[in-house]
């Protein structure tokens, strides 16, 4: 007799307990839907699918997502709470990513190979104080409403594809010859609005015949330095 009471006890203590664990992945999955339902769409597309543009725009995102089953071509994770870029969590055949509006800074080194199919980065309104870039296949490059001061740093074997520069509004920025070691380039867009960049300073050999630097220069106190 105890022996029966003792297993209809164990047995309802279990189901107890498998309810609770259920409830409790229940609004687990829940909260997760409400904290980032973008992602959490996402998630319910199959894996294999070939996605043109996926916004994960003010998704509340802390941590970089692991994205690395998707094909997705232009991935926007603009005005999240990132603080660092992980490759390999990156879609496959990524070839534009925004992550503007973001919580980058200091130093930043895009590695050779580490984005292959990249074209178009933005990392505009960030804090970033420094950039290195050695992916090749890149063309565009927004840096702009950042705290950059003389470190762009792009290979010169990886610089011929870009043809679209921005680093506009880094009110700091100085350029020097180490920064584009290579003139012969055929880039046709360099914006330097908001920058202490001078004309004199641009160090390109030969420009594209569309090229448009924009020279506007802030003073603290109302007159040219």
């Amino acid at each position: 007799m105890h022996s029966m009471n003792f297993m209809m006890t164990m047995e309802l203590n279990f189901r107890l307990y498998t309810r609770i664990t259920w409830i409790v992945c229940l609004f687990a999955c829940m909260s997760c839907s409400e904290q980032h339902p973008k992602l959490e769409r996402l998630h319910q597309i199959s894996p294999d699918s070939v996605i043109a543009h996926y916004d994960l725009s003010g998704d509340s995102l802390k941590e970089f997502p692991d994205l690395s089953g998707y094909t997705i071509r232009s991935l926007d994770l603009s005005h999240n709470q990132l603080d660092t870029i992980i490759p390999e969590r990156l879609p496959t055949g990524l070839e534009k990513l925004d992550l503007s509006h973001n919580r980058l800074e200091g130093e930043l080194e895009v590695k050779k190979k580490s984005m292959p199919t990249l074209r178009e980065l933005d990392l505009s309104y960030n804090k970033l104080e420094g950039i290195s870039v050695r992916e090749r296949n890149l063309q565009k490059l927004i840096l702009a409403h950042n705290n950059l001061y003389e470190r762009v740093d792009v290979e010169a074997e990886g610089y011929d594809n870009i043809w679209y520069l921005d680093v506009s509004h880094n009110e700091n920025l100085h350029l020097n010859k180490k920064t584009f070691p290579k003139k012969d380039l055929g880039i046709d867009t360099f914006l330097v609005e908001g920058t202490r960049i001078k004309e004199e300073e641009i160090p390109f050999k030969y420009l594209g015949p569309t090229l448009r630097c924009v020279f506007k220069f802030k003073y603290s106190n109302g007159s040219p330095q």
